[in-house]
């Protein structure tokens, strides 16, 4: 199918967001959504002034940036329900249900996950054209926009493919007068930008791989939580604990499959990959498992 912008948009965005309650990351994506709506609409006008589309742009971006509660529970609803009946979205048991302290507590958790053949042709599709020379259609450049403005890169792109990016965009903005327009816009109030700007400070510390527990310490503040499987894990192989760890997950409602990726073996759980990792959690007695850590390329 041929989705417009707002819906590629939101297959990337929500993917991965808890479907029940609200969180920042959900928040950002919501107001992207609405962002997406207002830059689709105003690119389908072909008769269109540079300077008229800047200043209604910059007017209706302005106007979304302190969306009211039931504004973004309708943005939500609607979106949801046109992806939905395209069979594009669904709802799935929330990874972090699988968590120890959830599971046990009999806490049900709902999240939003994305077709993964559509997930993988809309993100593979972007960096294919980005990151290689040639044209730029302003589809492409719209969804970069909404991903880099909403936090979405990191899940998209690795370290060093976030750089090559910047160098585009910023030869593109050199180039074409309609796409430095855009660019230029952002749509956050200041305290959604300082926690987005906080997450992009968070993802830049997964360069060290031995700083990826940093994520621990911080597991709301992103869509991709460290969860533990208590599991025995004394006299077990990589590959048992591996297998164990993908059996509780498909039987809890997840889509798993082994990884090669370069020279270590990672877990695809959902479209996020993670590495299995033996771990133990404190109660009254020390409890054996393992840790699911989310990779950041």
């Amino acid at each position: 199918m041929n989705y417009t912008i707002k819906e590629q948009f939101a297959l990337v965005a929500l993917n991965g967001q808890d479907s029940k309650n609200n969180s920042l990351a959900k928040k950002a994506a919501i107001v992207g959504i609405e962002a997406a709506s207002i830059l689709q609409r105003l690119l389908m006008d072909e008769l269109r002034d540079i300077d008229e589309f800047k200043v209604c742009l910059e007017q209706e971006l302005k106007g979304i940036k302190k969306i009211s509660y039931k504004r973004s529970r309708m943005i939500e609803s609607e979106i949801v329900a046109i992806l939905k009946a395209e069979k594009a979205l669904k709802e799935i048991p929330n990874l972090l249900g699988c968590d120890m302290n959830y599971y046990t507590a009999k806490i049900i958790m709902r999240e939003y996950k994305s077709n993964e053949e559509v997930y993988q042709n809309i993100t593979e599709g972007v960096k294919a054209i980005i990151l290689e020379p040639g044209e730029v259609p302003e589809e492409t450049l719209a969804l970069l926009w909404l991903f880099r403005e909403c936090g979405c890169m990191h899940d998209i792109f690795s370290i060093e493919e976030q750089k090559r990016v910047q160098e585009r965009l910023i030869e593109l903005a050199a180039e074409n007068q309609l796409y430095k327009i855009i660019l230029e816009q952002e749509f956050y109030s200041g305290k959604r930008q300082t926690y987005l700007n906080f997450l992009s400070w968070k993802h830049n510390l997964f360069k060290n791989p031995y700083l990826e527990g940093i994520n621990l310490l911080f597991p709301f503040f992103d869509r991709k939580q460290a969860v533990f499987i208590d599991m025995v894990i004394l006299g077990t192989t990589v590959k048992d604990r591996r297998e164990n760890a993908m059996q509780f997950l498909r039987e809890n409602g997840h889509s798993c499959e082994e990884m090669r990726i370069g020279s270590e073996t990672l877990v695809k759980i959902d479209n996020g990959y993670y590495r299995i990792w033996p771990s133990s959690r404190s109660c009254k007695v020390p409890i054996q498992g393992v840790e699911l850590l989310p990779v950041y390329r």
